[in-house]
């Protein structure tokens, strides 16, 4: 009963900020950009036009994806394509989440009074540990992350397999992650992990119980486990998808993202102090009260410490809960792997690269550690004769809770009723309106929008614009026409090369094309954003058929896109390029100039010859110095070939010219290598330009970004003048031959057969 009362006490506090939207949840959508808006259109299409639920037709025409990498809610959107409820799968969604706050707070009153906290002290615990969770900033992108119930639910489940020793509740609890692992494989996993270190803890504890336990464990997390691996795995049809998704060394989290508030009266502490609480994935503040409460107790614990059997305690419930908790937080604070001697350890164990923004995984801590200290000071409070300065203290602390989580949810009332649902066709402007009835009734197969974003296998991508993919979700949700582009996560390599190399240059063959059905119908439609030259290229080649004043939409011509035309015209400059001017290169004339390194002489992974050159990342490295002195004014090139088989290319190559004097380097040219359009067997080209007069004293060639330590390759270096003549060379790789113009590697048979 008393559940109830707080769960609806609850429900009120969440009318009173959320009221727009809680009384009409099919009217918004809470983030209308990023992540957010992806999110909505993965569940709602899948919901819509799916028939299998597994597959999701929406995006990465003509392979498609798999329901689990979309983040698109794949148990909830199958149960509304089921029921029919698409019409309000926004309504429903939106609903999920803001109920999931009293549904929170039902749960953590069962868990107050299971460990004997008096009512009135849970009501108000459970209220404000309910609006101060983490969490709650996942509403407006990481949807299906929202669900502030989960870890108190998971709890209270847990408490309820101890008090009854029944597996019974174990495979309640099965079925409990089972829905979450179908809801986002993440969350799953962090419910999982507070499953395990509590039979871990409990199990050091008293080794006595080792096989109850184990069984546990067993039903309660490897069995769900399994099977959602198995599922997954048996119907997912896309090959090489990457392995070990890079993050575990990002986003984790810290003293100060759990003790130093990030927002409300206090927030100025770390602005002022200049604290840095980190990026906000990792924020995991666990409320003011919880500090004032922890150095209470802990004092207090100092002083009666005679009073105390320190061996009784741990093994009380709630402290394996807590001890379970504190080991949760050392791995969301990456400690001890973070330290770069023990880095190499995480690649002995390949499942601990599954794991990524681990920041997330202090939810737990957070949760757990709040209940804890008010039930500890519950219990001081009760062992010296309920003394009226812990209630007192007890309520104070909850009142300034009041006070830090009421911005929060006054910030994110007003996020979330921005945005009126515009998966409602009413709701859109009247150019989409125009855009969305003309692709209907030209019968489209597919959609290729630009600018075109193609992510993320996490090693190469294409990125475009906010308000491309935006737009580009809305023609295809309201078309139910598939996107060629794609946003999900751990896309298939393969498939990822296939698009980036889509837009290669002209005389490339583009594998992609021969993926397409025969007499394929392709709408390329276009907003008003700027387009890179690539995609300029593919919009020349195609025919305008439609224009308003936002949106232009071309007809997809595939043999005009994929012509050997341009390829015919590189093999006769090639058979014409017969002065050889040294190192295996050719050119139609002795009058050129270049410097290439072939790395032959180093170890390691090499894209050609013996081998390649070898660096680790350190954040700004030089890999490559030119003098330039002795050249002539004008523009040149520098061209190499990056290795994708290691870390991820998550760099900028910088042709940097260093000036005479004391004038500092100028960034001449830069290139996002994870962008790269060009990839032959597992190393992407990089091509930049420089200029070269008298005052710039020499090149320097650098790798910028992500200076994690980890390895990286080039290999085939090449710089020339950028206006004499092409340079050409013969070569083999792999049993195939190519022709090297200017660094790039053309098969020879490149149109004579389709690619396997």
């Amino acid at each position: 009963m008393f559940a109830l009362l707080a769960a609806g006490i609850s429900f009120c506090v969440l009318a009173f900020f959320y009221h727009e939207v809680l009384f009409h949840p099919n009217d918004y959508v809470f983030a209308p950009n990023g992540d957010g808006i992806k999110n909505y259109y993965a569940y709602l299409f899948h919901a819509r036009y799916d028939e299998s639920f597994w597959q999701f037709g929406g995006m990465n025409y003509p392979y498609y994806e798999h329901m689990v990498y979309t983040d698109g809610h794949p148990l909830l959107s199958w149960l509304i394509h089921i029921t029919g409820f698409s019409d309000y799968g926004i309504g429903i969604l939106n609903l999920a989440m803001l109920l999931s706050f009293p549904l929170c707070t039902f749960f953590l009153l069962r868990i107050f009074r299971h460990y004997g906290v008096e009512t009135m002290w849970a009501i108000a615990a459970s209220i404000i540990i309910t609006f101060l969770s983490p969490q709650v900033y996942r509403m407006t992108g990481h949807l299906s992350l929202a669900y502030v119930f989960a870890i108190p639910g998971m709890w209270w489940l847990l408490i309820q397999a101890i008090k009854k020793q029944s597996f019974l509740w174990s495979f309640g609890i099965a079925l409990y992650l089972m829905v979450f692992f179908f809801t986002h494989p993440y969350l799953g996993m962090i419910l999982a992990f507070l499953s395990i270190f509590y039979w871990l803890t409990a199990t050091v504890l008293n080794k006595k119980s080792w096989k109850k336990n184990c069984l546990h464990v067993l039903v309660q997390v490897i069995l769900p486990l399994l099977i959602f691996q198995v599922l997954v795995a048996i119907t997912d049809t896309h090959e090489n998808r990457l392995g070990e998704p890079a993050g575990f060394f990002n986003y984790y989290a810290s003293w100060k993202s759990v003790f130093v508030p990030h927002d409300g009266p206090l927030a100025f502490l770390a602005r002022d102090l200049k604290v840095n609480i980190g990026n906000w994935e990792s924020w995991n503040y666990v409320g003011f009260f919880s500090v004032i409460f922890g150095w209470i107790i802990l004092i207090y614990v100092l002083r009666k410490r005679k009073e105390f059997d320190l061996k009784n305690l741990i093994r009380k419930e709630i402290a394996v809960f807590m001890i379970a908790a504190w080991l949760i937080l050392l791995f969301a604070f990456c400690f001890p792997l973070k330290y770069s001697f023990l880095r190499d350890v995480v690649d002995l164990f390949g499942p601990l690269k599954q794991f990524r923004v681990l920041g997330r995984f202090a939810w737990v801590f957070y949760y757990v550690f709040t209940v804890f200290l008010v039930v500890s000071m519950h219990q001081i409070y009760r062992r010296e004769k309920k003394k009226i300065v812990y209630p007192i203290v007890f309520y104070g602390g909850m009142l300034f809770g009041i006070f830090e989580f009421y911005p929060v949810h006054t910030m994110l009332s007003n996020v979330v009723s921005q945005s009126k649902n515009v998966f409602h066709q009413n709701e859109l402007t009247d150019e989409m309106n125009d855009l969305i009835g003309f692709v209907k009734q030209e019968k489209f197969d597919a959609i290729l929008f630009l600018p075109f974003q193609h992510m993320s296998s996490e090693n190469i991508m294409l990125l475009g614009t906010e308000q491309g993919n935006y737009d580009a979700f809305l023609l295809s949700y309201h078309t139910g026409l598939p996107l060629m582009n794609a946003v999900t996560s751990r896309m298939s390599m393969t498939e990822a090369i296939k698009f980036n190399n889509f837009f290669s240059p002209e005389f490339i063959g583009k594998e992609l094309c021969y993926d397409l059905p025969e007499d394929v119908k392709i709408a390329i439609v276009k907003n008003q954003d700027g387009i890179k030259y690539d995609e300029r290229r593919l919009v020349h080649s195609s025919k305008k058929i439609f224009e308003n004043g936002h949106f232009k939409v071309f007809e997809y011509n595939n043999e005009a896109w994929n012509t050997r035309y341009y390829f015919d015209e590189l093999t006769e400059a090639d058979q014409l390029a017969n002065v050889d001017v040294g190192m295996n290169w050719r050119a139609d004339t002795n009058a050129v100039w270049f410097t290439y390194e072939s790395f032959d002489a180093e170890q390691g992974e090499n894209f050609a010859g013996g081998g390649a050159m070898h660096k680790t990342k350190g954040g700004y490295d030089v890999v490559y110095e030119l003098p330039v002195a002795n050249l002539d004014s004008g523009m040149y090139t520098v061209s190499f070939w990056y290795y994708l088989g290691v870390d991820r290319p998550d760099v900028l190559a910088v042709a940097e010219q260093d000036s005479i004097g004391d004038r500092k380097g100028l960034w001449f040219d830069t290139f996002e290598v994870s962008q790269s359009t060009f990839i032959v067997n597992n190393w992407c080209f990089v091509s930049m330009d420089f200029y070269v007069s008298p005052d710039i004293e020499k090149l320097n060639l650098l790798i910028t970004g992500n200076g994690n330590g980890e390895p990286f390759y080039l290999d085939e270096l090449l710089i020339y003048k950028s206006a004499q003549a092409d340079l050409f060379r013969y070569t083999t790789l792999d049993g195939v031959d190519y022709i090297v113009m200017n660094n790039y590697w053309v098969r020879r048979d490149m149109f004579s057969q389709p690619p396997k």
